[in-house]
């Protein structure tokens, strides 16, 4: 994802450059319960995986280390755009362009079995449960996506591809909802990004990124998941 160039009113300084700071950290902090979850500490990524992926059966084609690397991109590229939310500009990425760019691109290699140009601008409507609206989240329709990918990229059979993505999508949203409680953005975060009238809420986003914890480090847990949650080619 490229990083929009610094211009005249963004981030280029001062307070607000400071904040920016002191709120990454903030977050960096807030990933683990209790702990400083270090997205470049291989015991902290371990215990995460430990408590997310426990019962989920891995097959030899997964790539723990790729799916590491995907999820320590993510972790600083969302740390990283807060510079330019609080700056009040509309740019930060949402969760499903996030988490399908880190599979395509930032694994050190291919996580998706083929690459589709501009895969996350194509869904960018679809983060933060559709455009904000509090509906599926953006990370479930993101595994999604890739499970589609997977399944279609191993065969043309439609009846096959309809059976298969199905069954794979059927388990995620099982697996997500057993670990998190719910499949809408809504109800995982307890916000509505939404006013009546449609426009986006300030003050939801607010909270969403400066609250005590912040909303948006339980979204991480959303999006590391669906990044290393496999997909069908991948289980055991």
């Amino acid at each position: 994802m490229n990083k929009p160039s610094v211009g005249p009113g963004d981030v280029s300084g001062g307070k607000k450059r400071e904040r920016a700071a002191e709120l990454r950290e903030k977050w960096l902090r807030e990933f683990k319960p209790g702990k400083v979850y270090d997205a470049y500490n291989p015991k902290t990524a371990a215990e995460w995986r430990d408590k997310w992926l426990s019962g989920i059966k891995l097959g030899e084609g997964y790539d723990m280390e790729a799916r590491y690397e995907a999820v320590r991109w993510l972790i600083n590229w969302v740390a990283e755009s807060l510079q330019y939310t609080l700056n009040g500009c509309n740019v930060a990425p949402f969760c499903t362009e996030m988490i399908l760019e880190a599979l395509q691109l930032h694994g050190g290699r291919p996580i998706l079995p083929v690459e589709i140009d501009r895969l996350e601008d194509i869904t960018i409507g679809l983060g933060a449960g559709l455009s904000s609206q509090g509906e599926v989240c953006g990370a479930v329709m993101a595994h999604t996506i890739a499970i589609g990918i997977d399944v279609t990229y191993r065969t043309r059979e439609t009846a096959a591809i309809r059976r298969d993505v199905a069954a794979a999508t059927r388990k995620f949203c099982r697996l997500f909802r057993e670990r998190f409680g719910a499949l809408r953005c809504e109800e995982l975060t307890g916000l509505c990004f939404l006013k009546a009238d449609g426009s986006e809420d300030p003050e939801a986003w607010k909270n969403f990124s400066t609250g005590s914890p912040p909303i948006g480090a339980r979204c991480l847990d959303f999006m590391q998941f669906a990044i290393y949650a496999p997909l069908p080619s991948e289980e055991g």
